[in-house]
């Protein structure tokens, strides 16, 4: 980038050489659908696409359909399909020879969050002043999955400074949910999940320290899993917030499936051979487990004391607790057994130990401004350095906040027929189904849980519609003022807002369980359709990457 160019020049310039990547036979009218607020079935209705072509992208992915997705949602920051298909024509001839899958991704196109290090390629992670910058090192959670068969096509949108629940920069513009072009695609990890839900890729690789993972894949209707922390490889990861350990990064698949989460789960979880010199990560080998005997006991956590989730959500959480119910399964209710409001602001305190510090030095190399809701957690938090001793404090803290949940997870098992303690925890993945443009959405039901580093996952609710009818305005709410989140999160809501929005739940397990709760998951997922959890949609057998 030249010395003398301006932030706005450089962005201009990086949105119009990923455009001219896309050959123009791949390109739509983009004003012809600019008024279209569901741009989901757009890539099966455009004409690019041959019947062909729509029946193989409903199971696995093509070039063409990223194409297509990019310009309808802006959801990549390198696309590089020549390359892609070069290494899935050397896949496909060792099968073609005669030989063996090198491993369970065989063939499998894997779009990756602008946050890993991929060699020879640009990591901007929505900085402007990150454009240009090429690393010589790939992530090993990249090799972990490019060993196992994963074949890369394109690089997918986060925002500036990763660390905001919507996708949007100064440097590549705001990612547009595909289902509802007013709501945001969630963050960090957007471009991922609106990516997926575009089936411009089967799997996507996200990473999550707030909810970037768990926030897009509840915003597009998918599936995903944030897993224990420490199980993630993280050697050269160009992650958030350079230096701070007290809260750490986790990654894991956004997909549509259950089986594919399972599947992507295990393969980066299975890294100590290929990694094991990454410190960063404990060297755990992948279980194989089975559900407990007897019936399964699940915790219901409806809101968390500090900002009420709007109808929708609330609606799809009792559902699911009638299905449970329906199903014999024993429900049991939750209450968070601290302050979580204190919980959240000791979180933040531990994400803005340096002030911002690192964020202001990387916007001020190009001299653009932060994105505005960036800015409002900074002030809402009243983020500033730290001394050592205060992050000592807070990381004491941090560790009675463990201490205090896990005692209360232990004592549900005097609430259980089995003696047990339940075997999940279901609560909302946020306070509202979706998020209009710019809204800064109240972190709490995701961020708890890396600050206590337990394993979630997102599972949608199948044939689940948002409705004035169903899902009318609490005008008799009266929000809290202990918190600025709640007054904003009860006022923004309107059925008629959410259009075509997908519902979904998470569901949290305990840490180092992931295993485990990736089956009470699916167990749940299995229940009769008619009751409306879960949509299966695996990759089959079959995907290999001839297309």
């Amino acid at each position: 980038m030249g010395e003398m160019s301006s932030w706005q020049d450089i962005s201009a310039a990086a949105q119009a050489e990923l455009l001219q990547a896309i050959p123009d036979q791949w390109r739509i009218d983009q004003k012809k659908y600019s008024g279209q607020s569901d741009a989901s079935r757009v890539p099966l209705t455009c004409g690019i696409l041959s019947q062909r072509q729509i029946d193989i992208t409903k199971l696995t992915v093509s070039e063409l359909q990223q194409a297509i997705a990019h310009q309808l949602v802006k959801c990549l920051t390198d696309w590089f399909y020549e390359k892609g298909l070069q290494r899935a024509q050397e896949l496909d001839t060792i099968l073609e020879s005669g030989g063996e899958p090198i491993g369970p991704l065989h063939g499998i196109p894997v779009a990756l969050k602008d946050t890993y290090g991929l060699k020879d390629h640009v990591t901007t992670r929505g900085y402007i002043a990150g454009k240009g910058v090429v690393y010589e090192h790939t992530s090993d959670i990249v090799e972990t999955i490019r060993s196992a068969g994963a074949v890369f096509f394109c690089r997918t949108t986060m925002p500036q400074t990763g660390f905001i629940l919507e996708t949007t920069s100064n440097l590549w513009g705001r990612t547009l949910n595909p289902f509802n072009g007013r709501l945001g695609a969630g963050g960090s990890s957007g471009g991922d999940a609106a990516l997926v839900a575009m089936r411009g890729a089967p799997i996507a690789l996200p990473s999550d320290i707030g909810g970037s993972i768990r926030v897009p894949a509840a915003f597009c209707g998918l599936y995903a899993i944030r897993p224990t922390s420490l199980r993630i490889p993280k050697g050269n990861w160009a992650g958030t917030m350079t230096g701070q350990i007290s809260v750490r990064d986790s990654a894991g698949p956004i997909c549509h499936s259950i089986d594919d989460v399972r599947m992507f789960t295990e393969v980066i979880g299975s890294h100590q051979a290929q990694h094991r010199h990454d410190t960063n990560a404990v060297p755990i080998p992948w279980r194989k487990v089975s559900l407990p005997d007897g019936k399964l006991a699940v915790g219901i956590m409806k809101w968390d004391g500090v900002v009420m989730p709007q109808p929708p959500v609330l609606r799809a959480i009792e559902h699911t607790k009638k299905v449970l119910l329906t199903a014999g399964y024993e429900v049991l209710e939750f209450t968070p057994p601290f302050d979580c409001w204190e919980l959240a602001k000791c979180y933040y305190d531990l994400i803005f130990q340096d002030g911002g510090a690192d964020t202001l030095a990387k916007v001020a190399i190009s001299g653009e401004p932060l994105v505005p809701a960036f800015a409002d957690l900074l002030k809402v938090y009243n983020a500033r350095a730290l001394a050592a001793t205060e992050v000592l404090k807070l990381n004491l803290q941090t560790r009675a906040y463990k201490t205090v949940f896990a005692q209360a997870w232990d004592r549900t098992k005097d609430r259980t027929s089995t003696g047990r303690p339940i075997d999940a925890l279901i609560c909302p993945c946020a306070p509202s189904a979706g998020i209009p443009h710019d809204f800064n959405i109240w972190w709490g039901y995701t961020s708890m849980w890396n600050l206590l580093d337990y394993p979630s996952m997102v599972l949608p609710v199948a044939n689940f519609k948002i409705s004035l009818e169903r899902d009318p305005p609490n005008t008799s709410y009266k929000h809290s003022t202990s918190n600025p989140y709640d007054k904003t999160n009860h006022e923004m809501y309107h059925p008629n807002l959410f259009v075509n929005q997908p519902s979904t739940i998470q569901v949290v397990g305990r840490p180092f369980d992931d295993e485990e709760l990736i089956e009470v998951s699916a167990a749940i997922d299995k229940l009769p359709r008619e009751h409306g959890i879960g949509s299966q949609n695996k990759i089959r057998a079959d995907r290999v990457s001839k297309l």
